[in-house]
């Protein structure tokens, strides 16, 4: 049972990942919020994405460091 709930657990990883991009996509997308060609909007637009991606790769180092000992 153990070894199926570790298999399957890059799910709990894609699942929160699918609800950022599904907010990122309807804030850029319905809210028009890079529509408005301001800097500070695309500098933050960028930063998020950036943290977005660090703590992506910080989370798949830790579950492969703990499933390869």
């Amino acid at each position: 049972m153990i070894k199926k709930n570790k298999k399957f657990g890059f799910l709990l990883l894609l699942i929160p990942l699918g609800i950022v991009i599904r907010y990122i996509d309807r804030k850029v997308t319905q809210d028009g919020f890079l529509s408005t060609n301001a800097i500070s909007d695309h500098y933050l637009f960028i930063s998020g994405l950036v943290v977005v991606v660090i703590v992506l790769l910080s989370v798949i180092l830790y579950f492969d460091k703990k499933s390869n000992p």
